[in-house]
């Protein structure tokens, strides 16, 4: 698997069994390729770009028959079935784990003067979003991964339309690790929820969908409501993750607003056309030329 993941350009952990890289098969600004490697040695690749199949394999000088029995060398591999949502049980110690980690100016000063002056949250905002502090390797559960664990973090949940957490992704502080971004690690036979709902200070306010969470948190300190997305390039293979959007979104004011690249225009026309056969009538937010996402539109300004 190693030979297969030295072949890309800026690979990194994404979870236990999943990666990110850049995509060989366009000019790719950050990193759009996900990989994972399933238990029977398959390595599955997709691009969020809606790159081909057959270009990305070329692009990394490879055929398909290097992506067949692959040794996994040590490494986590994912299961070949769709794992179900996360039970009660581990929704509930999820909970628990977000409750014993530092909030607020007095305990979590870093995680809120970053989350202020990086995505125009204030503390009191920040604190109803349940946003939190992790301060570097301590004890944790098992499905925090290590590259979670090594560098202090902030800790943003990922709740539900009904604000339950069913998910969480931590954000770098430290500038040191490879990954800003590090997802929970999927328990076994279970997964996290692929989007988080942060709804903003008026309910009635417009609806966004972005890509991750960075811009998410920006949309809020605007005054609309977000949703953020992860694993964007799986969604034409999620139908279950488009349903849920789609029940909760329908019959609001609801705009799409992808990274200002290749893969964030190929994200906004997925989510907008899944949404618009599910009868939600989402429209294209479009950021003006230069700014590759919603949170640096909103620094700059």
């Amino acid at each position: 698997m190693s030979a297969i993941l030295d072949r890309l350009e800026e690979w990194r952990d994404y979870q236990p069994g999943e990666w990110v890289a850049r995509c060989p098969a366009h000019d790719d600004g950050k990193p759009s390729l996900w990989i994972n490697l399933k238990t029977s040695g398959m390595v599955g690749l997709a691009c969020r770009a809606g790159c081909r199949f057959e270009d990305i394999v070329a692009g990394m000088d490879l055929t398909p028959r290097h992506l067949f029995n692959v040794d996994a060398e040590g490494l986590v591999a994912v299961a070949e079935a769709r794992p179900e949502p996360v039970s009660p049980f581990l929704t509930a110690s999820l909970r628990v784990w977000l409750d014993s980690l530092p909030a607020g100016a007095a305990d979590a000063g870093d995680a809120v003067a970053y989350t202020q002056k990086r995505f125009g949250l204030t503390a009191v905002e920040q604190d109803r979003l349940g946003l939190r502090w992790w301060p570097g390797p301590q004890p944790c559960p098992e499905w925090v991964p290590t590259s979670f664990v090594r560098y202090p973090r902030l800790v943003v949940p990922m709740a539900d339309f009904v604000g339950v957490a069913r998910g969480a992704q931590g954000r770098d502080l430290s500038g040191r690790c490879p990954g800003r971004w590090i997802s929970l690690g999927n328990p076994e036979g279970f997964e996290w929820q692929r989007f988080g709902v942060f709804p903003g200070p008026d309910p009635g306010a417009p609806w966004v969908v972005a890509e991750g969470l960075s811009d998410p948190l920006a949309i809020v300190a605007d005054g609309y409501n977000a949703v953020g997305v992860r694993g964007a390039a799986l969604l034409n293979n999620d139908p279950a993750t488009l349903d849920a959007l789609a029940s909760a979104l329908v019959g609001r004011d609801v705009r799409v607003c992808g990274d200002n690249d290749r893969a964030g225009r190929e994200f906004t026309r997925t989510i907008v056309a899944a949404l618009h056969q599910r009868e939600v009538q989402a429209r294209q937010l479009t950021l003006p030329a230069g700014f590759k996402d919603y949170a640096v539109w909103r620094e700059t300004r």
